[in-house]
């Protein structure tokens, strides 16, 4: 899996302990001993402007339902990115947990990945793994 990847993760537990099937993004194409970072998505507005693309000052990034293989309106939510080893992953994988949905087209990657690197409330170690992919 690479930077891009869309997966749709059954149960995914959210650090506030709530869980919630999921589809999240990939941040990185992890190099060795680095995780794998995501970033949940999700289809309610709540307090999200509905306007296209970058909202980094308010950490995250809408994507309509016209735009790439999304089948509803969608925030890229990223004010708290998550880590999981490759094992990690793998292990949902082969339970059936987890499930490659689709890649994001390169284009839109792009732009979502630049939002992101304009960020003031991600880690700088976390910038720098997303930076290179």
């Amino acid at each position: 899996m690479i930077a891009g990847t869309v997966l749709f993760i059954k149960d995914f537990k959210f650090a506030d302990g709530g869980t919630s099937n999921k589809l999240l993004i990939i941040l990185n194409t992890p190099q060795k001993g680095e995780p794998y970072l995501v970033c949940p998505t999700t289809s309610q507005k709540n307090h999200r402007k509905p306007d296209l693309g970058c909202h980094s000052e308010d950490n995250y990034f809408y994507i309509d339902e016209k735009q790439d293989s999304f089948k509803l309106n969608t925030w890229v939510i990223f004010h708290r990115i998550y880590s999981f080893l490759t094992e990690d992953i793998l292990n949902k994988k082969f339970k059936g947990s987890a499930v490659i949905e689709f890649q994001l087209n390169n284009t839109l990657w792009k732009c979502l990945k630049n939002c992101i690197l304009k960020s003031k409330d991600i880690e700088q170690d976390y910038l720098e793994m997303i930076s290179r992919t």
